[in-house]
């Protein structure tokens, strides 16, 4: 199978899963709870659940990345580096449970509440097993991750459902639910994993260290775009109140779907980015400007359409009462392009060994979003924090572009997107044009999305073409067609790291 069709073919999988778990993830917290909870009780929910995806977030403190690049170049020593990034894991889900624990103490005090907030903490243990699926980022297989995360946001929708029907207000309540989506994935993901490798806990010390090593500066940056990527919400509660987080939660939501695409996309070619580097920049840079040509050009399609649409699609995703979140929605929109043309060059710094540079990026970047966030915030309100995030995604693309072209030599040609821009600017004409003569939020949100999805059919993205077939059929790349074979046991005894 071609790169292309094995990248498409595995990117439509993490999408098809996605677009599924998106939408349930929608349903609870767009559709369901916001109708349920009042807005003050619907902030505190949305503090939690923000600061529960934080912490997920650093549990392997890079160590994730870098096992699935090792792992990538040498899939025998897959067992022992996916026992230990899921020691580390545990490790560091420990630390997450007593964060939460602390921050629920100071906010709710003792009482009913403030308990069932810790027994819904810790969920975060469960994250700890759900490494395993490391394995199959290496293979370039991603059914049952896919069928994995269904299964386990099934299981937090049908949690939901019960305490709907029950009758239940309380947020604490509704986040224990949320609770079940890790639990159900975490033990799914290892029980498969350990069908196509052998995972070992048993690495020596050295070995460890040697992870640690390579791992510490991927999980500082890691943590550091957590808190830049999600502490809006945790920041606006102290400083607006829960209405406030409410309101910008639900616009930021919103961003987050549109968000899906770079990062199911970045799972899937990260693999290949780490074999192609292991030939050089030259074998990379044809992918590499294929990759970043196809989610720029995607990314464009948002801040066109998203703007002229903003209050009519949240008043209808929402009741009425988080209408004052469209004006954040319409700032977010820009930094949707962002993001997206940040991916392929941090994907292209960590593949080449250079996630210190990755770590300098994101402390700097978590800096200016709390800066900004502390300075913009009382005066501007929830649209400081979108302007906030803005600002940072645009320092984190233009530092993550600068320093690629610095360290590997790789360097976007902007010419490949000329046809991406028109389509994007005609996009922005129709809507701006046909929009008046719509009287309906219904068809305005509609004429918004049809057109933006045109527009990313004409831009010339689709069918996917990512090239490099012949060089990384050099590099092994059809390792992954067999590695699920169950011979993993076997081919980890062969290496030591």
């Amino acid at each position: 199978m071609s790169l292309s069709r094995r990248v498409g073919w595995n990117a439509a999988w993490q999408l098809t899963g996605r677009v599924y778990t998106a939408s349930l993830a929608f349903v609870i917290i767009s559709l369901l709870l916001p109708r349920q909870l009042e807005p003050a009780e619907f902030g505190v929910f949305a503090f939690y659940l923000t600061l529960y995806q934080l912490l997920a977030g650093m549990l392997d403190f890079g160590a994730g990345t870098i096992v699935v690049r090792e792992a990538s170049k040498d899939r025998g020593a897959a067992g022992r580096l996916i026992g230990m990034l899921i020691g580390l894991k545990a490790r560091f889900a420990i630390l997450g449970v007593i964060v939460l624990v602390s921050v629920a103490w100071v906010f709710e005090g003792p009482g009913a509440r403030f308990a069932v907030l810790c027994a819904a903490a810790g969920h975060l243990a469960f994250h700890a097993p759900a490494g395993a699926a490391a394995i199959f980022h290496v293979d370039m297989d991603f059914r049952r991750t896919v069928v994995a995360l269904a299964v386990g946001q099934t299981a937090w929708l049908l949690g939901t459902l019960a305490l709907l029907l029950a009758g239940s207000v309380d947020p604490a309540l509704y986040l224990l639910a949320y609770g079940l989506f890790p639990l159900v994935n975490g033990v799914l993901v290892y029980v498969w994993a350990r069908g196509v490798v052998h995972i070992r806990h048993d690495a020596p010390l050295e070995e460890r260290r040697k992870l640690w090593r390579a791992a510490w500066p991927a999980g500082v940056s890691m943590a550091m775009a957590s808190v830049y990527f999600s502490i809006d919400a945790a920041m606006l509660r102290p400083l607006l109140g829960e209405v406030a987080v409410a309101h910008y939660s639900a616009a930021y939501r919103l961003m987050a779907v549109a968000l899906m695409v770079p990062v199911l996309f970045s799972q899937v070619i990260f693999p290949v980015f780490a074999r192609l580097w292991g030939q050089g920049a030259a074998a990379l840079d044809p992918f590499f400007q294929r990759c970043a040509v196809v989610l720029l050009s995607a990314g464009l399609i948002f801040p066109v359409t998203v703007p002229q649409v903003a209050r009519d699609l949240m008043g209808v995703v929402y009741p009425a009462e988080f209408g004052p979140g469209a004006p954040s929605l319409a700032i977010l929109s820009a930094a949707i392009l962002l993001v997206f043309g940040a991916y392929p060059h941090v994907m292209a710094l960590l593949a080449a060994g250079h996630q210190r540079r990755m770590m300098v990026i994101s402390i700097g970047g978590a800096v200016l979003n709390v800066g900004l966030n502390l300075w913009w915030v009382p005066v501007l309100g929830i649209a400081g924090a979108a302007w906030t995030t803005v600002l940072t995604e645009a320092f984190v693309l233009v530092a993550a572009a600068v320093s690629v072209r610095q360290l590997t030599g790789l360097r976007l040609r902007l010419g490949a997107l000329r046809r991406a821009a028109l389509c994007a600017a005609g996009a922005a004409g129709v809507l701006a044009w046909g929009l008046p003569a719509v009287a309906s939020a219904g068809g305005r949100t509609t004429l918004g999305l049809g057109v933006g999805l045109v527009a990313l059919l004409l831009c010339g993205i689709l069918p996917l073409d990512l090239g490099s077939d012949a060089a990384l059929g050099a590099a092994g790349a059809d390792d992954g067609d067999t590695a699920g074979d169950g011979h993993g046991a076997d081919d980890d005894e062969r290496t030591s790291r």
